[in-house]
């Protein structure tokens, strides 16, 4: 996928959803469970056992409904193997412009991660699509977000970590370009219990904060 596709995608549909789970299997229905509720754009943490078969098995089964990457990741072979495994795009928690340019040289679009106005402008100078503010909720949460997007007007700008429905709408209008949400949508009750239909649910909801619904 090339930047400016992955840039289209993330403006219109505003919302990604990051699974993490205790399995593979719990991992994929959630991630399921959030594409049927209306998410078109999912990330699998590299953390949860078997991340890379469920990144394949759900560009199988919802390739035509989503866009899945891989998320949380940290090293070249977790580029490798991701993008094997068919991911879209890489997320990575930090700036590392190693892995920048590994994912240029396959060709797939990164969503870089960065926690300083120093990292992220680092970022902007390796042009890459798309900076997420991480931990943002640490980082001073939506005046945060409105403190960068005001200084780097011409970067698309998200947040990641502890973003949730309670404030997604303050962070919308502080200008962040899109939101991530991981633990606040796959609750751990709601994935402990396989109560799947509760995270189709919230991701709805959530897309009606957004604005996307």
């Amino acid at each position: 996928m090339k930047d400016a596709e992955l840039v289209s995608l993330v403006g219109y549909h505003r919302v990604i959803a990051v699974v993490r789970a205790g399995s593979a299997e719990s991992a994929f229905r959630a991630a399921e469970a959030a594409v049927l509720g209306g998410i078109k754009l999912i990330e699998v943490e590299v953390r949860t056992p078997g991340s890379f078969r469920v990144i394949a098995d759900l560009c199988h089964s919802c390739g035509d409904r989503a866009v899945i990457g891989a998320a949380s990741v940290s090293d070249h072979d977790q580029v490798d193997r991701a993008i094997k495994s068919g991911a879209q795009f890489i997320s990575m928690p930090h700036t590392s412009p190693a892995l920048i340019e590994s994912c240029k040289q396959h060709r797939i679009s990164p969503i870089v991660g960065a926690f300083t106005p120093t990292e992220i402008a680092s970022a902007r100078a390796m042009a890459v699509p798309l900076v997420m503010i991480f931990p943002a909720i640490m980082a001073g949460g939506p005046e945060y977000v409105e403190a960068i997007t005001t200084r780097f007007s011409d970067l698309r700008v998200g947040a990641e970590g502890g973003v949730a429905p309670e404030n997604v709408v303050e962070f919308f209008e502080a200008g962040a370009f899109v939101v991530a949400m991981g633990r606040r949508l796959f609750t751990e009750t709601d994935l402990q219990n396989e109560n799947y239909d509760a995270i189709t649910e919230r991701s709805r909801g959530l897309l009606r904060l957004a604005g996307v619904v």
